[in-house]
């Protein structure tokens, strides 16, 4: 076996012939359970090369290149699949990055106004525009790791797939947001925590939503050149 995760070469029971494929949160758990010890180190990684900031996009899709290969049961190597992917298209992920800690200053800023903190209607209108914000670039990046599209296509699909799927992405968001909001609220003493979990689960939680709405969505009913890479 290799370190921290399990051999499974090893002879099992097996499954029955007519065993129904499982799917839903049994698969989801099934295939974390595979991977836990691979998230963690995932989260490591991601953070020892995001940290310069202007590298955050590159590392984003490599970290959803790494859980998309997990949710889609592909053999996957989290060194080396980071590494491959974070050089690969590497200014057009920079571009993507940049836009998303925008994203992230303006909403901060806003969020720290006084006229928005006291007006409810305005403070409501800012979450709207952080949650349809977190749902296009939590759909944006399991793309830009795992389809062969174009920027624009590309844009277009996770404007529309996250919304039009609201059973997937929305739960799926709320969980990101609880990991990193416990991260952030119990700061320094969440430190392990930030470390090891928040950002590597969040990612992995999102790739499963987003790619059972991609498969069914795009995949199959792609006709115009966008292939799984």
């Amino acid at each position: 076996m290799t370190l921290f995760r399990p051999s499974y070469l090893k002879e099992g029971p097996g499954i029955e012939k007519d065993a129904k494929p499982k799917e839903g949160l049994a698969l989801f758990f099934e295939i974390l359970g595979r991977e836990f010890w691979q998230v963690l180190k995932l989260n490591l990684l991601f953070l020892a090369c995001a940290l310069p900031l202007f590298t955050l996009g590159a590392a984003r899709c490599a970290l959803s290149r790494c859980t998309m290969n997990m949710v889609r049961d592909k053999p996957n190597d989290v060194w080396a699949d980071f590494r491959q992917q974070f050089k690969q298209d590497f200014g057009r992920n920079l571009g993507f990055g940049l836009a998303e800690l925008f994203c992230i200053g303006v909403l901060l800023l806003v969020c720290g106004a006084p006229a928005v903190r006291q007006s409810p209607l305005l403070l409501g209108a800012v979450l709207m525009g952080a949650v349809f914000g977190g749902l296009f670039f939590g759909y944006l990046w399991p793309m830009a790791s795992s389809m062969e599209l174009p920027t624009r296509a590309m844009v277009k699909n996770a404007l529309i797939l996250p919304l039009a799927c609201l059973q997937h992405s929305l739960p799926a968001l709320a969980v990101g947001a609880v990991l990193l909001g416990l991260s952030l609220w119990l700061f320094p003493l969440s430190l392990p925590l930030v470390l090891f979990i928040p950002f590597g689960l969040s990612s992995f939680v999102m790739s499963f939503a987003a790619w059972s709405d991609i498969k069914r969505l795009i995949v199959r009913k792609n006709n115009n050149g966008g292939n799984e890479t």
